[in-house]
């Protein structure tokens, strides 16, 4: 075959998209780490695209975040509002997992799409479900047995000896040995995803990185009064980081784009407010016998709080003892609790500790909304809301150094410097800015719009 018949009769190139997510990465962090020298592949890669910050959600946890992501809709249609979720009757709490999503995920929008995919660690995957490709979960998966689809590429990853996730358990009790733990998971992570970008076929591949939210939550402190000088395990992290990020260029096809994107940023973390015992203090909140916990709440409590910042009303009708009676007394009670929650301050400064309260309605839209808390407590950045049982009082010391930050999340697109719309963004955006790289129509449904 002649040199001319050769190019005439190549297939066209495929549109290829690698995004690499993190936990807890601010635009201004990506900035400084990549401009001051602990980060100098960040640095260099940022310099080839655009960048923008994005706003996250209320609340501002992953599990919700990377939902908005994934489906480009807000709860009230996918139905994630929480760390936690809850059954009201008969009450119950569980772990939300990937069967609670109510909503398409942007895999299954590219697979039917017939785009080719690969899924690394992202949050809310477990249990896996078949995608075009390949799922790999993370978070809750309690072995790897479990955690793949299709269930053969299992062994492949043990044969890698890939990690899940370290044990953040061991973060109070032996440090090192969780640091340790941290980066060999992290570098396990990166290189088998190097290995399956070489070996399968793939079009829209994305890795998920968990240690960079838990490093920021350990040592916040040290880097906001040092920088990286005085940051040392810190620093060791991200140079460790950035060594993968330098391989990973060198990796991607050519015209393959980069994709950064973070869920939420990380802040300084001034101290966890504890709603309820507020909530208990002031009588919405009440314990019949027996041990104190919600599934014991007395029938005559008008309020109680899950983690973080959702208020519920213990409505009748609803909840297992509802005692708040539907139409005007719940819209009553809803409006005293805004206002006196809203005033809420620190009891030694007096400044506040709660930036707003929101109705479920001023969030959410969705056939999911009757799931959604009655009211969403925003606190003011650096706050944590709480909802221990048992403590001594509404405001205690951070458990970390460092805690989520709603309105600076990181989103960065390579090849491009100018053309994306005008701020604010929002995590929702970006499945339709993904589905749009790839050629494909986003779907009429989705709250999100392209950014590009």
């Amino acid at each position: 075959m002649s040199i001319l018949k050769r190019l005439f009769s190549r297939e066209p190139q495929k549109k290829r998209i690698f995004v690499l997510s993190m936990d807890g990465i601010s635009l201004p962090f990506a900035q400084k780490a990549g401009g001051g020298g602990l980060m100098p592949n960040l640095g260099h890669i940022l310099a080839q695209g655009a960048s923008a910050g994005l706003t996250s959600t209320l609340p501002t946890v992953p599990t919700v975040a990377w939902t908005n992501y994934m489906t480009g809709v807000n709860p009230g249609k996918h139905g994630v509002f929480g760390l936690v979720e809850r059954h009201p009757d008969p009450f119950s709490v569980i772990i939300p997992s990937s069967m609670d999503i109510k909503a398409p995920t942007l895999w299954e929008t590219l697979g039917r799409g017939g785009v080719k995919v690969g899924v690394m660690n992202v949050p809310m995957t477990f249990p896996p479900k078949k995608v075009n490709g390949f799922m790999v979960s993370g978070f809750l998966s309690p072995d790897l047995s479990q955690a793949t689809y299709p269930v053969e590429l299992a062994p492949r990853l043990m044969e890698m000896d890939y990690r899940i996730e370290a044990d953040v358990g061991l973060a109070a009790e032996e440090m090192d040995f969780f640091l340790a733990e941290l980066g060999e998971a992290m570098s396990r992570r990166f290189k088998a995803a190097f290995q399956l970008m070489r070996e399968d076929d793939w079009e829209f591949f994305q890795l998920h990185l968990t240690g960079t939210d838990h490093i920021n939550r350990l040592f916040w402190d040290a880097w906001e009064q040092g920088g990286e000088n005085r940051g040392q395990r810190m620093a060791a992290f991200y140079r460790l980081l950035d060594g993968y990020l330098g391989e990973l260029t060198e990796l991607l096809p050519p015209s393959c784009p980069l994709v950064l994107v973070s869920g939420y940023g990380t802040t300084r973390c001034r101290g966890s407010v504890y709603l309820n015992q507020w909530l208990e203090a002031n009588g919405y909140l009440l314990f019949g016998k027996g041990k104190k916990e919600l599934k014991n709440l007395h029938g005559d409590s008008k309020a109680y709080s899950l983690i973080p910042g959702r208020v519920y009303l213990n409505l009748e009708g609803r909840e297992q003892k509802g005692s708040v009676a539907q139409g005007r007394p719940y819209e009553d009670l809803r409006e005293e609790l805004i206002h006196r929650l809203s005033g809420l301050e620190h009891p030694e400064t007096g400044e506040p500790l709660v930036a707003k309260v929101h109705r479920r309605e001023e969030l959410y839209s969705g056939p999911q909304l009757a799931k959604a808390p009655d009211l969403v407590v925003e606190a003011v950045q650096g706050y944590e809301l709480k909802a221990n049982l048992g403590v001594s009082g509404l405001l205690a010391e951070p458990e970390r150094p460092g805690c989520p930050s709603r309105n600076d999340a990181l989103f960065y697109i390579s090849g491009i410097k100018e053309g994306l719309k005008p701020e604010p963004h929002r995590l929702e955006d970006l499945a339709p800015t993904l589905l749009a790289l790839l050629g494909l129509n986003a779907p009429p449904s989705l709250d999100g719009q392209s950014l590009l």
